[in-house]
């Protein structure tokens, strides 16, 4: 398309206003059009505010946080760059316009982001490594369409027809993510790790991948101590970026041991700097069974934190489902999710706009027993034996 239907764009702006209630802003340029929901966590000025300027040149909207920015920022500056704004986004424009796509290898944080150079005629997009944030695209009508949620693609024309082949894996093997296919047929995801770039001139489109996990030989030689010592002070580094901001900040308390840490470790940091207590949502189950408050209050009396129950009734789950599908867009493997709902409602509730969770440390720390193989498998002939008795017990 050589213009942007502008009332289209706004509609699919607006069909995320729940994800940015703090603000929002549109920019169309011949055959560009831009629009960004904000939720303001750092620098809660209008100079922050998006899609975002830099030089007459650069046009940026961005979902995240750039959590190691204040670092970045010091080389910027050093390098001659100054800046009008105190928040990430404005630091990662400019660390965009100052090493290019290499960028990326720079940023510790979660983001999906995309910048039009006004100059080169080019669209550039990324997801963070992980895929913490979202990033969904289609083609329809000779344009690409891109956005946050799946409904801003529906928003802008998409018929919603199901991708028989990836519901048939979710039904029949429980596979809830696949490759960049959706459950929404022709709807596609940005993977993880991956950049997306465009050239508006020519129309082409490339796709790669920016990201790659590498094995580390340093590790190799490390006692238990060291190890155990290592990831501690990594983890110790990981909350305190996190705690970056200049709104209230909290976390998700079930009790486990994800939850439990982050929760001990942001209390102590966060007491120090705001002198405030940390804030703690845990959601109490009906079910005696599956109710973990026990081992939560534990770490709330530990921790000294401010700590808020949320106890939702077998009616509410009843009451809140059309409304965690529609949220969720794409179906979920476990009941948790609605648990996490009523969480995240209590924030709202108490104020408390972002959440610091704990989620993946079972992986991390390789807690499934589908990792008991491979662990079986590097002890030697002796141990492997002994080993399996005792996994089996």
């Amino acid at each position: 398309q050589t213009s942007v239907n502008r009332e289209l764009l706004h509609a699919m702006n607006d069909a995320v206003a729940h994800r940015g209630p703090d603000g929002a802003g549109l920019f169309c340029e011949n055959a560009i059009g831009l629009g960004h929901r904000r939720l303001s966590i750092i620098d809660l000025s209008d100079a922050s505010s998006q899609p975002m300027f830099l030089n007459d040149r650069y046009v940026m909207v961005y979902n995240g946080e750039i959590y190691n920015y204040l670092e970045i920022k010091e080389e910027l500056v050093a390098a001659g760059f100054t800046f009008k704004t105190s928040g990430d986004s404005e630091v990662l424009l400019v660390a965009y316009h100052h090493w290019g796509t290499e960028c990326l290898q720079r940023f510790n944080g979660m983001w999906s982001f995309a910048i039009y150079d006004r100059e080169k005629q080019i669209l550039f997009c990324s997801r963070d490594r992980f895929g913490v944030k979202p990033f969904y695209y289609t083609e329809h009508n000779g344009s690409l369409y891109f956005g946050s949620e799946i409904k801003q693609l529906l928003a802008a024309g998409i018929k919603p027809v199901a991708e028989k082949e990836i519901v048939t894996d979710y039904l029949v093997l429980g596979l809830e993510e696949y490759d960049h296919r959706t459950f929404f047929k022709n709807i596609y995801r940005l993977l993880p790790g991956h950049k997306l770039v465009i050239d508006l001139n020519s129309g082409k489109r490339s796709i790669e991948k920016y990201y790659h996990l590498k094995i580390s030989n340093q590790a190799s030689g490390w006692d238990l101590e060291t190890a155990s010592s290592e990831y501690f002070n990594e983890l110790q580094r990981s909350v305190k970026y996190r705690l970056r901001s200049d709104v209230r900040v909290g976390t998700c308390l079930s009790g486990g041991l994800d939850s439990s840490v982050i929760a001990a470790l942001a209390a102590r940091n966060y007491k120090h700097h705001s002198g405030e207590s940390f804030n703690a949502i845990t959601a109490s189950s009906v079910d005696q069974q599956n109710d973990e408050v026990v081992y939560a209050k534990q770490v709330a009396d530990a921790s000294g934190l401010n700590w808020h129950i949320t106890r939702p009734s077998s009616g509410d789950f009843m009451d809140s489902i059309d409304e965690v599908v529609k949220v969720q867009e794409e179906p979920f493997g476990s009941p948790s999710i609605f648990m996490q709902y009523f969480v995240m409602k209590e924030a709202r509730r108490q104020g408390c706009p972002v959440l610091l969770d704990g989620q993946g440390g079972d992986k991390t720390l390789l807690g499934y027993k589908r990792y008991y193989p491979a662990y079986l498998k590097s002890l030697s002939p002796v141990k492997k034996i002994q080993g399996l008795f005792n996994s089996s017990k």
